[in-house]
């Protein structure tokens, strides 16, 4: 007997999240399709040349603007895994008078809009009578990565047995080196994919970057000052760049929480 073939259909829910995602995902395509475009025409695609990738790399303004962003980031980062992953010790491990405090105050940052987080900053800065510069962004920065990377570390502190530190501390191991050789690399995933994340998230940053900004501009500032000007295909090669860099580090992030929940 002949098997009979089920014929595929789509479910009132499937096609719902063909549509949800076709509407996210199409307009990156074509930003993708017109970064190509030979003419400076946002309608219509007639043709293909890579002539607007090669005018980026040799626009100093904007390869300066993208150091200040690989700056910036690559720093904030590194604060925020030291502070972060202090931070998750001290939420997880420590027991303490307004611990609950601690944890929601430590959420603000990434709760609070941008544009109010921005703002705070701002007048603080002001205040205290700092130049908005690299500083000003970096801080700014350090404030809504460190919480990232804080919280992922600490689930993973919370899901992590005791018994192999105990087990070190009964061998006479001192307790920097528990948390060298023992603790570390059982966290050192979630640190990892936590700094991708929060790399992603200060790479990106406009709103609160664009109140602490002065003299410095970070990619995503010059990006908005560019299209002030109008869309162009070279606007669109500079967003295709970004997002492909962007896309790169979300791969590895995923890569990295799939390895944590493996352990």
């Amino acid at each position: 007997m002949k098997k009979e073939r089920r014929k595929f259909k789509l479910s009132p829910l499937g096609i719902y999240a063909v549509l949800a995602y076709s509407f996210l995902y199409l307009p990156l395509a074509v930003v993708i399709v017109f970064s190509f475009s030979p003419t400076k025409s946002i309608v219509g695609f007639s043709g293909f040349t890579t002539r607007w990738y090669i005018k980026l790399f040799n626009d100093e303004a904007l390869i300066a603007a993208l150091i200040h962003s690989l700056q910036v980031s690559l720093t904030a980062v590194s604060i925020a895994v030291v502070v972060g992953t202090s931070g998750a010790f001290f939420l997880v491990r420590a027991n303490f008078p307004g611990k609950q405090l601690f944890r929601s105050l430590s959420q603000l940052p990434l709760i609070l809009p941008g544009i109010i987080l921005g703002i705070a900053l701002l007048i603080l800065f002001m205040n205290l009578g700092f130049e908005l510069s690299m500083f000003s962004i970096l801080m700014g920065h350090v404030c809504f990565t460190t919480p990232v990377i804080m919280f992922q570390v600490a689930s993973r502190l919370q899901r992590l047995p005791r018994s192999f530190e105990y087990a070190a501390k009964d061998l006479g191991a001192t307790p920097v080196k528990i948390f060298w050789y023992v603790t570390l690399p059982m966290i050192r995933t979630a640190i990892i994919g936590g700094a991708l994340l929060a790399f992603t998230m200060s790479f990106d940053e406009i709103i609160i970057t664009y109140f602490l900004t002065g003299t410095w501009t970070t990619l995503p500032v010059f990006i908005y000052g560019m299209m002030r000007f109008g869309l162009s295909p070279q606007v669109f090669a500079i967003s295709t760049v970004v997002l492909t860099f962007a896309m790169v580090l979300i791969v590895l992030m995923a890569k990295f929480t799939a390895v944590r929940e493996e352990l």
